[in-house]
């Protein structure tokens, strides 16, 4: 990790802290979509800190969306600059479909919730605004779609689809409406990016789709095992757990392995603090026969018992009575 970069990690690190947000510990194995989890109250976001975003690969961004809308979690990236120049404070940026703000930004939103109103997407700078508003001011100042149209110099059939909220609107034209409405656009038209009561919608699985080629016979078990239970099921490479299983509410994540590999026995640690954090159950599956019930306060589960388990109780058991052991 460069030294910005870790330096810009232990910035909002304290932010959120001061924010009165839960942390994870830092998720330091490599490779990892995101570096921590955040929680305050119902807010739970996956936070990935980037000093230059253009290192945002599209793997690492499918990821941390797959895993964010599983877990029902707001992605976001914070960083502070892409390879043309600085990120502009109070604007959202897209990386691969993530939403990226600078540092400032996401200190106002968790400390003061202070939203931004401007966002950038293929095209150039846009702002959401409310029709409802923009339609009452126009009957109010008694301007037509014409004549609005006109002055903002877009089509009447664009400022019929702002006022019916179905596309968004350039901050340059924003800015002519307003002025020929004698509004001021900040307080008056503009709806604020509030990023962290979004979830993420799926992300497009078009070739990302998990190779039916698996790594190891413990995997292909595993999943067989979940898939039996009735559990949806993500399996990623790019996060600390190694398959994440749900029925319904918090998923259940899951390292799988053998208890010998070093960096089974290194996520242990950050899986627990993670689990902590989203509010889910964790549990090992290891190939080997013979295991204790418990390492490192996490359960585990050895793959010749997934055959004798045939109901999501009789594993919830299980993991229950061996937490902590």
């Amino acid at each position: 990790m460069t030294k910005s970069r870790t330096q810009l990690l232990s910035e909002v690190v304290s932010h959120l802290e001061d924010a009165g947000f839960n942390l994870s510990s830092q998720c330091d194995v490599r490779p990892s979509c995101f570096d921590l989890v955040a929680r305050r109250g119902e807010q739970l976001i996956l936070v990935k800190v980037l000093s230059n975003i253009d290192a945002l690969t599209a793997e690492d961004a499918m990821s941390l969306q797959l895993v964010a809308h599983f877990f029902n979690a707001t992605p976001l990236i914070i960083g502070k600059k892409t390879r043309r120049g600085e990120l502009d404070d109070g604007v959202v940026y897209k990386r691969y479909g993530v939403s990226t703000i600078a540092p400032p930004s996401f200190h106002r939103l968790i400390s003061e919730q202070q939203l931004p109103r401007e966002f950038v997407q293929r095209g150039g700078r846009f702002v959401a605004i409310d029709g409802s508003k923009l339609r009452e001011a126009r009957h109010r100042m008694n301007v037509s779609t014409e004549e609005l149209a006109e002055c903002a110099e877009v089509t009447t059939g664009a400022i019929l689809a702002y006022e019916r909220d179905e596309i968004d609107v350039s901050k340059d034209v924003a800015e002519k409406i307003a002025d020929k409405l004698e509004l001021v656009l900040e307080t008056d038209l503009i709806i604020p990016v509030d990023l962290l009561s979004r979830r993420t919608e799926l992300p497009d699985l078009r070739g990302h789709t998990k190779d039916t080629q698996w790594s190891s016979d413990i995997e292909r078990r595993v999943d067989a095992f979940f898939e039996r239970m009735g559990m949806s099921v993500l399996w990623t490479d790019r996060a600390p757990f190694h398959v994440a299983a749900k029925e319904e509410g918090p998923p259940l994540m899951s390292g799988v392995g053998s208890l010998k590999s070093w960096t089974l026995k290194k996520r242990m640690g950050i899986l627990k603090s993670v689990s902590e954090i989203t509010k889910s159950e964790t549990v090992i599956i290891v190939e080997e026969g013979q295991a204790e019930d418990s390492i490192s306060d996490l359960p585990v589960i050895r793959q010749l018992e997934l055959d004798e388990i045939d109901k999501p109780d009789e594993l919830k058991k299980i993991i229950s009575e061996r937490s902590g052991q």
